[in-house]
């Protein structure tokens, strides 16, 4: 990575500014990024977020009119005069989060001429109203709370609206459901994506995710939005409705609103990371997105010559859920895109900027996914190779119960990568097994293993097998037709014949990795995660309904890895360091992440 240096001072009045704000004064990166360039290091080359140059004036308890004769709480928080803290003279475009956590709007906007509005959903916050958590009735909110905030006093008329995990996704469906011609001229959605909650946030090929476990009552939230939660997560541990796909999920934002958001005119910044339990509906969300802006379908994976489109990125860098975001990023979004700044941010056909595991770099990808022609590795007697095993192998046998119980783990190892590779986007294993009982559980786990034998999880994966079956249009095969990024319908149970052998195919979540040369590769398959099921916000598999704890348990797998039944794992594997490398940096606002500056 680079590290820029020589952060410009600024005037002690915009020191006072920021301390009068009482939060954090930004100083811009020095002003060229190469010595004698008169392009600054920020993305685009021609904008940098200068210093803070209002206070924070801040107004609260504000009713914000919406359907049913209620109004919902909203903070307001205006540019002010540094010195005298007065409200600045404007009008100023606004930026919203709608969000249930917090009242306070992002301070690094509203010192950079942004009036920042914060307001709470239904049922939570001091919000009355039936909590509907990115439901229609949010949906219609949000496009109400747009039209008020354009004409809020002060307001230029120009409107942007941001958040991340649960704000985020308001911020999609918000986007989604405006209209042409709406006052919405921006969004930025970091750590979600749309169709994420039945298939990745709360369940993960049909298992319950550690984010998806019950949890304990929420402070934001109203004693009926809390009951109403509890409810949902009892629903979903108890396999009623809510655990499978139907109309209620469908009504909280798919991959179709995606291409609602282009058509309505909105550009879009996403912003994930890739042990976020929302990596791989963003990473569709934005494929969805550049798929519309290109006049294509929706649904399928990018291709090599397809057009893209600056309206639509984004980032994706490492760590968890939250991790790694730049606020003068989103900031620099909001000047291009609601201010209409000249900022270069768009001009770029490398619109998906992806941290680079084991490599600790970053670098800008011109479409997902970027790899044509996977290459796939097949499953043998322990062995994990790039050619079909040549006879019938020995059943390998399985059996259902933590994967440190005798029979618990099946190990396939590859010989050592001599030359090493780039793992560059999503990862499927196809396995072909058959189960003593009506239903089966395969967790496949791949690794990065090093010469001396220390083994690196990169991701993994999952499938319940009753919930094997896929919706074709939303899978995404390879040149060859092998499968990729299979997408689970997750509608019914469709339980197995005991004995009979079934093809499982099996989402390992995406990943930029890179394999040190002499490094092995490694695929695992258990039946349960290890340990006891810990909610926290990953999408980990975690634990299971009750019409699968009444048919998994006593279960023994037979893998087959014989011609006729090829297990394999299919990966986008292209040569070490593929991508050059793109320039990075800690900024003052990024927490001591390294974020990426040249987009390309």
């Amino acid at each position: 990575m680079t590290i820029l240096a020589g952060w410009r001072a600024r005037s002690g009045l915009a020191v006072l500014g920021c301390a009068l704000a009482a939060s954090m004064c930004v100083a811009a990166p020095a002003s060229g990024a190469t010595p004698g360039s008169d392009r600054t290091p920020w993305p685009g080359g021609t904008w940098e977020p200068g210093p803070a140059r209002y206070g924070i004036s801040v107004q609260s308890h504000v009713p914000v009119p919406v359907d049913g004769g209620i109004s919902l709480n909203a903070t307001i928080s205006y540019p002010a005069d540094p010195v005298t803290g007065q409200p600045a003279d404007g009008p100023f475009p606004v930026l919203v989060q709608f969000t249930p956590y917090t009242d306070e709007a992002e301070p690094l906007f509203v010192q950079h001429g942004y009036i920042g509005v914060n307001v709470r959903p239904r049922g939570t916050g001091d919000s009355p109203g039936d909590y509907d958590r990115t439901g229609p009735v949010d949906q219609r909110d949000g496009v109400a709370i747009v039209e008020w905030a354009a004409r809020l006093d002060g307001s230029d008329g120009r409107v942007g609206v941001y958040g991340c995990s649960y704000p985020g996704t308001e911020t999609l469906i918000t986007a989604a459901a405006v209209g042409r011609g709406s006052p919405l001229k921006a969004i930025v959605a970091g750590c979600t994506g749309l169709d994420t909650y039945l298939r990745e946030a709360y369940f993960r090929g049909g298992m319950i995710t550690a984010s998806g476990s019950p949890r304990p009552p929420a402070d934001w939230a109203s004693p009926e939005a809390n009951e109403s939660i509890r409810q949902l997560f009892q629903e979903m541990a108890d396999g009623g409705p809510r655990a499978y796909s139907g109309s209620y999920w469908d009504k909280r934002g798919t991959t179709e609103d995606a291409a609602r958001i282009v058509h309505n005119g909105v550009p879009a910044l996403l912003w994930t990371s890739w042990d976020d339990l929302a990596v791989s509906s963003a990473l569709r969300t934005y494929a969805a997105m550049q798929n519309t802006a290109a006049g294509r379908p929706v649904s399928p994976a990018m291709t090599a010559h397809q057009k893209k489109s600056g309206r639509y990125q984004i980032i994706v860098g490492n760590g968890g859920h939250g991790r790694g975001l730049d606020m003068s990023i989103w900031l620099e979004w909001f000047d291009t895109f609601v201010k209409g700044m000249d900022t270069g941010i768009d001009r770029t056909s490398t619109t998906m900027h992806a941290f680079e595991d084991r490599a600790d770099r970053w670098v800008n990808l011109p479409r997902y996914p970027v790899v044509s022609d996977y290459s796939t590795w097949y499953l043998g007697s322990g062995t994990l190779s790039r050619h079909k095993v040549p006879h019938q192998t020995a059943p390998q046998r399985l059996t259902w119960g933590p994967p440190e119980n005798a029979g618990g783990t099946l190990v396939y190892d590859s010989a050592p990568i001599d030359a090493g590779a780039t793992l560059a986007g999503p990862m499927a294993a196809t396995i072909f097994a058959s189960s003593s009982n009506t239903n089966a559980q395969l967790i496949a786990t791949l690794h990065d293993v090093a010469p001396d034998g220390a083994a690196t999880p990169i991701s993994d994966g999952v499938l319940v097998g009753s919930q094997r079956g896929l919706d074709p249009r939303k899978s995404w095969t390879d040149a060859d037709g092998d499968m990729i990024r299979p997408f689970p319908t997750q509608e019914r149970d469709e339980y197995l014949v005991p004995g009979r052998t079934y093809r499982f195919d099996i989402e390992i979540l995406p990943r930029q990795w890179s394999i040190t040369p002499g490094h092995a590769l490694r695929l695992t398959l258990t039946t349960q995660p290890p340990g006891p099921c810990v909610p926290a916000l990953t999408s980990d598999p975690c634990a299971n309904t009750r019409p699968q704890l009444e048919t998994l348990p006593g279960g023994e797998y037979t893998i087959a890895t014989d011609r006729r039944h090829p297990s394999a794992v299919n990966l986008p594997m292209l040569p070490l360091d593929h991508f050059p490398t793109a320039l990075s940096t800690v900024t003052p606002t990024s927490n001591g992440a390294t974020i990426p500056i040249d987009w390309g």
